[in-house]
């Protein structure tokens, strides 16, 4: 199946910096081909990377209550050292701008999945 990416993620993902996306679907499971697509500039999508597999998929939620966001991965809240590691894994330079992008492009609660094409777990 296609995973679709913005333009930016392309060096991220093809340096080894962003290992992992975050999707608001639940279609993705373990075994699954992905095909690394962005849109191009006329639309189309154009494969960057070569086909790779899911090697896990994790359930993830973020919630805010009073100011404050929690994602929780498999039901278990992210430490502080972890957010911040998986904010970065996926593309982003911090936990607070991760957090402030699905806040702004979905509506809080989140649910969705964590989708692996490595061996990294949280």
């Amino acid at each position: 199946m296609t995973l679709g990416f913005n333009p930016e993620f392309i060096p991220l993902i093809l340096n080894g910096t962003k290992i992992h996306t975050i999707r608001s679907s639940q279609r993705w499971a373990a075994g699954q081909p992905i095909h690394f697509r962005a849109t191009g500039p006329a639309g189309e999508l154009l494969e960057f990377r070569p086909a790779g597999v899911v090697t896990a998929v994790q359930a993830i939620r973020i919630t805010a209550a009073d100011g404050t966001a929690t994602l929780t991965v498999d039901g278990r809240p992210l430490p502080g050292p972890e957010l911040h590691e998986l904010a970065r894994r996926d593309g982003f330079g911090s936990p607070a701008l991760l957090l402030r992008f699905f806040a702004d492009t979905y509506e809080l609660p989140f649910e969705g999945q964590l989708i692996h094409w490595t061996d990294v777990r949280y």
